[in-house]
């Protein structure tokens, strides 16, 4: 295989895919877009316009590709000041730019190799081979049109990656230095530290990850993520008060939460993350953005009703919310957390910040051309402080991560045999 001049590791004639999931720009497109993100799931059109409302609240139009935009011109920031001859390319599951449309782009423009870097950090249907559904559905499309589709390397999972988790734990301590400037020391001090992604059905977690890790890949890196984000912040060595209901309860107590029965995850034998129940290594990890059937088993506790759960108990104490499971502040951000969840704090009388994602900071966009040059070392210019998180963050997980990642793939293929469900 031929290199690039630039970069000995990057292979010639190559580009950098984003492949996100998409979002309206236009209060027309939003129902439209909505048909695309549930298209056979048989929702009624009366279902979804009652949930674009959301997005007509906002103006009509998602964050997301705006955000997409923005980081695609910092990775190209880092590549430029790296001397890496890399063109940038975005396509999204969803929406305009598709990501067919990327795919057969890119072979016209004579790219032969593509590194595909995916907006999930996670393993699981929605997050990782949902993905490789599209990159397959894309080569197809460039089959179909008479054009050669490049050989396609999608990137892998990053949730202990030591700049996401140090990205993460700064924003905490910057939410948390934002608390004591609005309210004071002593509710700064008292705050407690709240962990949220986006739930997903529990029969979708119980087949998420090869075969051989069992189940709960997904639930299981959010709450790895979650210990690690925790020890590499201000928060370090401060146990949680627990989301002791649901899934999170469940897993502290070491009781069965799913997998699958070929596993390791249904038959107790211990695998991925042991989440520290009672040690200074317990967290307080809840979920949000549940659709469909109310009769159909999410990942739980709501955070919603966990806000409101910690009022009825007395616990008035301030909540720093790290929106763990996003990189940017899209729509499940922008309104379910910075809307619903900040009213029912402020309803239950509680004090409530909410922590930056790091998806538009120079070193996430570090982190991505990390991942395509096989480096883990920082590599954006990072301030004596920048250093010191990550540094912290890089012994964090050295000392503590347990969950693997996955999700290195070409051609669209499944990360492992099994892997979140598929048959192959």
């Amino acid at each position: 295989m031929s290199t690039s001049p630039s970069n000995p590791s990057i292979a010639a004639d190559s580009a950098l895919l984003l492949l996100s999931f998409g979002g309206p720009e236009k209060s027309e497109d939003v129902v439209p877009f909505l048909e695309n993100v549930t298209r056979g799931r048989g929702i009624p059109r009366e279902r979804l316009e009652k949930v674009g409302e959301h997005y007509f609240a906002l103006g009509g139009r998602s964050p997301i590709n705006d955000q997409n935009k923005q980081l695609i011109r910092n990775i190209e920031a880092e590549l430029a000041r790296r001397d890496i001859d890399l063109p940038v390319y975005f396509g999204n599951r969803n929406w305009e730019p598709y990501v067919e449309d990327a795919l057969q782009q890119m072979s016209r423009d004579g790219i032969r190799h593509v590194y595909v870097f995916a907006t999930s950090a996670w393993g699981g249907y929605s997050g990782c081979s949902q993905y490789q559904e599209d990159l397959r559905r894309a080569i197809a499309a460039c089959e179909e049109a008479g054009l050669e589709a490049p050989k396609v390397e999608r990137l892998p999972q990053f949730h202990r990656h030591p700049t996401f988790i140090a990205e993460f734990a700064r924003a905490v301590d910057t939410a948390r230095e934002q608390l004591r400037a609005e309210h004071g020391e002593e509710v700064a001090t008292q705050a407690e530290l709240v962990f949220t992604a986006h739930s997903v059905p529990t029969v979708a977690d119980k087949a998420a990850g090869p075969h051989k890790f069992g189940g709960n890949l997904y639930s299981q890196q959010v709450l790895d993520a979650s210990r690690l984000i925790q020890q590499a912040s201000s928060f370090a060595n401060t146990p949680g008060s627990g989301a002791d209901y649901g899934w999170t309860g469940q897993l502290a107590r070491h009781e069965n939460v799913g997998g699958r029965g070929d596993g390791p995850a249904h038959t107790g034998e211990t695998v991925g993350v042991d989440v520290g129940a009672g040690t200074d290594l317990d967290v307080e990890l809840v979920w949000q953005s549940r659709s469909g059937s109310p009769h159909v088993p999410w990942l739980e506790p709501d955070v919603c009703d966990h806000i409101e759960a910690r009022a009825e108990a007395g616990n008035k104490r301030a909540i720093v919310l790290c929106p763990v499971g996003f990189i940017t502040d899209h729509m499940e951000v922008k309104w379910d957390l910075d809307t619903e969840a900040r009213d029912a704090a402020a309803e239950a009388g509680i004090p409530f910040v909410r922590a930056a994602t790091p998806g538009l900071t120079t070193g996430f966009a570090g982190m991505v051309v990390d991942l395509v040059v096989g480096s883990d070392a920082p590599s954006a210019n990072p301030s004596e402080d920048q250093q010191a998180a990550r540094d912290l963050a890089a012994k964090v997980v050295g000392e503590l991560a347990t969950v693997p990642d996955f999700g290195r793939t070409f051609n669209g293929s499944p990360c492992a045999p099994g892997c979140c469900g598929s048959e192959a």
